[in-house]
């Protein structure tokens, strides 16, 4: 299988390095670090591959992250949903359950929404707060039916919110009807459970779109796995003891710490020179070309960060590395 190399390196997912974000106390950045996982073909394109459903963690705990769409786009054809931009990627192919695919999103319909900011703040009348007179205040039940969709969509229908600051949005028609919007006639609506205070401030219009969305098979993550190896793997072999036991610390271990810590492989602490075996080994992955790189942006061949498929003693693993460039050389480089 040949894919296009413009095509692959758009779907790859540059990992970040670890930064301080100027953390007072915290841990120097390290200077380098390399982290190795073992990775067969299917492996290596949930590496390089924005994943949705079973090959992926994408969408754990998340109902709005877009991984049931996903699936349910490529299990049951076109489908059609509401969204203020394209809800899933079309730039790039990307991997669901076990397969490869592109998606395309066709928008066949909009329609113009308000917005408005509002504050909901309970008034704790156990506490000793007062509420205003029946003038000032109207029940939840007495709402318009406008206003009570609404609220209902945001989950504010059985109970007052616990304090929040949100936005609330109404088909401009609707606006009209309701007695919370733009400007509220009552400063306080009084939910089952307590009474809030409701406030509103200004409005803006957006639009929703429709979508068509659906996806075209690429290839199976076995295929596109093999691929991605054949196009950039190779091969640290007859290495110095010294550069063997650098992989050896950087290969992840199948079971994760007990804590959660994934601060594994090898790590050259930011108060630490790198070793003469690791500038060496660093050297060697230079030589090569990542496979983790932004879209459409080849990266300076001077850096060695990066992702890279490494065949090492009889394996082969999705090795991430990442380098401090200033710790390996004497003065700064420039890219040619």
């Amino acid at each position: 299988m040949e894919l296009d190399r413009r095509s692959f390196l758009a779907t790859t997912a540059t990992l970040a390095a670890t930064t301080t974000g100027g953390c007072t106390g915290c841990a120097a950045s390290p200077t380098a670090s390399l982290r190795m996982t073992v990775a067969d073909d299917p492996g290596l394109a949930r590496e390089a591959l924005y994943t949705f459903g079973d090959s992926g963690t994408e969408g754990e705990g998340d109902p709005d992250s877009g991984d049931d769409l996903a699936v349910r786009v490529v299990e049951e054809g076109p489908v059609r949903t509401e969204d203020t931009d394209v809800p899933l990627p079309t730039d790039r192919p990307v991997l669901v359950n076990d397969g490869v695919y592109r998606f395309a999103a066709d928008p066949v319909d909009s329609r113009e929404l308000r917005s408005f900011s509002v504050t909901i703040d309970p008034i704790r009348v156990d506490d000793g707060e007062g509420t205003p007179g029946p003038n000032d205040r109207i029940r939840y039940g007495d709402l318009p039916a406008v206003d009570r969709e609404v609220l209902t969509d945001r989950g504010y229908d059985d109970e007052r919110p616990i304090g929040i600051g949100t936005s609330l949005s109404y088909r401009p028609e609707a606006v009209r009807e309701s007695v919370l919007v733009p400007d509220p006639e009552y400063s306080v609506v009084v939910w089952p459970n307590g009474p809030a205070r409701f406030e509103a401030d200004g409005g803006s219009t957006y639009s929703v779109y429709t979508y068509e969305l659906t996806a075209e098979r690429v290839a199976s993550a076995a295929a596109f796995g093999a691929d991605v190896r054949e196009r950039f793997g190779f091969s640290l072999a007859v290495l110095p003891r010294e550069e063997r036991e650098i992989l050896e610390a950087a290969i992840d271990p199948e079971t994760p710490a007990p804590d959660g810590d994934d601060y594994s492989g090898y790590h050259v602490a930011g108060d630490e020179e790198p070793s003469e075996a690791f500038r060496t080994l660093v050297d060697r992955f230079r030589e090569r070309e990542p496979v983790a790189l932004a879209w459409e942006h080849e990266s300076e061949p001077w850096r060695a960060s990066g992702e890279y498929v490494v065949r090492y003693d009889g394996s082969v693993y999705w090795a991430s590395l990442r380098v401090d460039e200033s710790a390996f050389t004497e003065t700064s480089t420039t890219a040619g």
